[in-house]
């Protein structure tokens, strides 16, 4: 049960230091803050579940040579980074990062800077940031420890209940959203149709379906914005597969962001 849970925290702890890098990275990147990650708190969960891979996949790590380490655990971390696409693509039909224009990459979903990256942060994991860190956990007396984890899994479990409902109901709005600018389409085709034949009374119908169209659209783009903002700044390469529905949605957050 001890162990159980600090593993846990090393896994929360590991996944704020993955955010701090991430966020540092995307910021300067951006030039603004950004909150790089995939829910709404300070953390990052794939380098939590990257790290504790090394770490208990890889026990002999501290004894190995630099090289085995480097290259075992670039190969590990670069597994888990491809699955973790491959599932979020399945759940929420989106592409949240693509690595297609980079050298040596597999399908987008992984590419060798980013093994070369991964490889780099587990040699300094093993050899030197979770020893320290084990040893000052290994310090909280079993009260402490059980506490500050029923605590943040309770913190965790709210954020990510929040974040789901999010994006799925972002998932929906999209398709609702391409289904709608479908239909304007073909309103407007029949619109002209109309105007060409002289028909004014199907001419007014057909008008009033376009305003219909425009008004539950317009209510569609401006819901959930300080939501929908985070996400397009956490993952500026984030693609969904109603693509036309997600870039009509990013341009009206531009707009309403301007005075």
């Amino acid at each position: 049960m001890e162990a159980a849970a600090r593993i846990f925290l090393y896994l929360i702890l590991y996944s704020v230091v993955g955010w701090v890098y991430e966020s540092t990275l995307c910021s300067i990147t951006q030039r603004r803050l950004v909150n790089r990650g995939f829910l709404n708190g300070p953390l990052c969960p794939i380098y939590g579940f990257g790290a504790m891979a090394v770490i208990l996949l890889l026990p002999g790590g501290q004894d190995e040579s630099l090289v085995k380490l480097f290259l075992s655990s670039s190969v590990l971390c670069c597994i888990l980074e491809y699955f973790t696409s491959y599932l979020l693509e399945k759940l929420f039909h989106a592409r949240w990062w693509d690595y297609s224009k980079r050298h040596f990459n597999l399908n987008g979903r992984v590419c060798l800077e980013g093994a070369v990256v991964f490889g780099a942060m587990a040699v300094l994991l093993v050899r030197y940031l979770h020893p320290f860190v084990a040893a000052q956990v290994a310090k909280l007396p079993r009260a402490w420890l059980y506490g500050l984890d029923a605590g943040i899994f309770v913190i965790l479990m709210v954020d990510l209940t929040l974040t789901v409902r999010h994006l799925l109901g972002l998932k929906g709005r999209l398709a609702e959203i391409q289904k709608l600018l479908q239909a304007q389409k073909e309103a407007g085709q029949r619109r002209l149709e109309a105007l060409g034949e002289g028909l004014r009374d199907s001419l007014a119908a057909r008008e009033e379906s376009v305003r219909a169209h425009a008004e539950r659209l317009s209510a569609l783009l401006d819901s959930r914005r300080f939501q929908d903002r985070r996400l397009m700044r956490a993952f500026p390469g984030l693609k969904f597969r109603d693509s036309e529905a997600w870039e009509q949605l990013k341009e009206r957050l531009r707009r309403k962001k301007q005075p």
